[in-house]
């Protein structure tokens, strides 16, 4: 323990960013339902803007995904 702050081992901190990764995953759900409503609307702008966030999304899943595969893969991660 730190500063009085209670500390979370590594395994807990990869769960937590898989989390993440389920949630930006569901939020990509979401963005296929909005664009095929925008689709039907014939709103081309709105459809440009949630293909950019889907790509910005699909890259923080892709980067957080390399990261807890790169550092999980470590044997000895704690510090005692």
């Amino acid at each position: 323990m730190m500063d009085g702050k209670p500390s979370i081992d590594l395994a807990q901190r990869f769960a937590h960013l898989r989390e993440i990764v389920m949630a930006y995953r569901s939020r990509l759900s979401q963005l296929e339902a909005e664009v095929l409503t925008l689709f039907q609307d014939n709103e081309l702008e709105a459809i440009a803007s949630i293909i950019r966030e889907r790509e910005r999304i699909e890259l923080r899943i892709e980067k957080l995904e390399q990261f807890v595969a790169r550092w999980e893969a470590q044997d000895d991660l704690r510090i005692d």
